[in-house]
């Protein structure tokens, strides 16, 4: 029989990919204990889910680690469009966001890497990811799911917690367990994806995609000299059952008309896409993030930075509630905020998937000459018009994910702000501080542990101050002179005012003066004093 032991802990997190592991980066911030678990026996070796978006790059230097981040990744300096072996138009990417960001411009990581770094994260904190062991089931009561996993030696283990969050993709366990439906489309064809050496006349830090007849390929820049290499299957080959590496080796240059030549092959996989999302992510005291709740088409990169920014929503909900400091009633806020985030931008990509893989005629012909004609005319306009660029920008960087509808955004104001000015919902924008006669981030000074409160004043009010020290508000004095005439523009403070952050970086509530009357009345709603 086997032996059952009894482990009680705060979270069970059950996957260790991204989203998985950063949650346990974020409970790790907040001091709460957890549990991760994953059936794998090792964390990913390729480069999966390659493009690190701006928004996650912003959590990542909350964090302390966008630095790592950048060395071990390749910023992209421009998108080329390729037709028939040759290149038609391309665009600078390099400065893409402009003042959007700290981080304007895409990020070729490895997800390998990207995990990596999210494990060195947590290690340096004590913790570690506990290999090969599945779940098996769990129930829940009122304030206690009860979790039973397979260990590696076959044994049976009893884990009690107080959440647990299903972070096990797209297959996910915990949602079949729950009868979570999973709703959305499976693509029909195929596409084959790889990581390798090669030599060609594309340049080592560009992006390309490149049309022909037969086929539609991106190449993407990796450290190292490596490429990845995302393609259709021209369609004689779409039924093949087994399709190798050295089919695709023999043939690639005829089918792309490129001039391009594979040295080494670390990885190689024939996929399908699918567009599909969970109905609920939600049940009880068990939380959907990551692949368990969404997947994504490859268009945009997305999936994998929806998935932690799931993660950075929830973590710091899960942790106000257990130490007590927040109502259970906000953890009503993570379904409404991420549930269905990134559906507006999945009928653009759903779209352009389809454009990019049909074989149907009438497609193809759109693809060969129409779509042809649109970059020639995008891409000079990116190139020099900024509205273009910071469009483009927004779209893909997910800075413009907003939760304006949410209960935390609180949006009483007795007073106008400029109309560009944030609202409650919103992202804090990028801007610098002056500090001993440097410029440093926002996102350096705000406490991803606390709700961080921008007092725009020149003196701190006694009400005010005794406010944050009531509430544990981290407080910070950004006072009206001209290093910070830029800043008080930008928050569309005229004299004075104070903006509420969320521990995730968004906008809980504005005030265009320093009473204090909106600020109590939304604390005392959410918070436990």
């Amino acid at each position: 029989m086997n032996q059952l032991i009894d482990n009680s802990i705060d979270v069970l997190i059950v996957g260790a990919g991204p989203a998985g592991l950063m949650t346990a980066c974020q409970l790790a911030i907040h001091q709460i204990p957890f549990r991760i678990i994953d059936k794998n026996s090792s964390s990913s070796t390729n480069s999966g889910a390659l493009i690190v978006q701006a928004r996650t790059l912003e959590i990542f230097e909350q964090m302390g680690i966008s630095g790592d981040a950048l060395s071990e990744g390749v910023v992209a300096g421009s998108i080329n469009i390729i037709y028939n072996g040759k290149k038609i138009t391309s665009t600078s990417i390099n400065d893409l966001g402009g003042t959007l960001s700290l981080f304007p411009f895409l990020l070729m990581l490895e997800q390998s890497k990207t995990e990596k770094l999210l494990l060195n994260f947590i290690g340096d904190r004590g913790y570690s990811v506990e290999r090969e062991v599945q779940i098996q089931g769990f129930t829940q009561e009122d304030e206690r799911v009860t979790s039973v996993v397979i260990l590696p030696d076959g044994s049976e283990q009893v884990i009690y917690s107080k959440y647990i969050i299903a972070a096990d993709g797209s297959t996910s366990t915990i949602r079949n367990i729950l009868n979570i439906p999973f709703e959305g489309k499976s693509y029909p064809k195929s596409i084959f994806i790889v990581d390798c050496k090669a030599e060609s006349d594309l340049s080592p830090d560009e992006i390309s995609f490149a049309f022909s007849k037969s086929s539609v390929a991106g190449f993407f820049p990796i450290k190292g000299s490596r490429w990845r290499i995302d393609s259709n299957l021209p369609p004689e080959y779409e039924n093949q059952q087994k399709l190798t590496f050295d089919v695709v080796e023999q043939n690639f240059q005829r089918w792309t008309q490129m001039n391009i030549h594979f040295q080494s092959q670390q990885w190689f996989s024939v996929t399908r896409s699918h567009q599909k999302y969970a109905k609920s992510v939600r049940f009880q005291n068990c939380f959907l993030i990551g692949d368990a709740a969404h997947v994504h088409t490859p268009v945009g990169a997305q999936g994998m930075n929806t998935g932690l920014q799931d993660a950075n929503n929830l973590a710091w909900k899960i942790a106000f509630v257990i130490k007590h400091r927040a109502k259970p009633s906000l953890l009503d806020s993570y379904s409404s905020e991420r549930l269905g985030i990134s559906k507006g931008f999945a009928r653009y990509a759903d779209v352009v998937f389809r454009v990019l893989t049909s074989g149907n005629s009438g497609v193809k012909f759109f693809r060969s000459y129409v779509l042809r004609l649109f970059f020639m005319v995008l891409f000079p306009l990116i190139s020099r018009l900024k509205i273009f660029r910071r469009r483009f920008f927004k779209s893909i960087s997910q800075i413009n994910i907003n939760y304006r509808g949410s209960i935390l955004s609180y949006r009483e104001s007795r007073f106008n702000f400029f109309h560009a000015a944030p609202k409650p919902g919103d992202r804090l924008p990028f801007f610098n501080l002056p500090e001993g006669g440097k410029n440093i981030s926002i996102y350096e000074k705000l406490d991803p542990a606390s709700f961080n409160l921008l007092v725009m004043a020149d003196f701190l009010p006694d009400e005010v101050k005794q406010t944050g020290e009531q509430f544990n508000l981290r407080v910070l004095l950004i006072p009206n002179i001209p290093e910070t005439v830029s800043v008080y523009k930008q928050l569309g403070i005229k004299k004075t005012g104070y903006y509420l952050i969320r521990p995730d970086m968004y906008v809980a509530l504005k005030s265009a003066n320093l009473n204090t009357l909106h600020l109590k009345r939304f604390l005392k709603q959410v918070f436990i004093k």
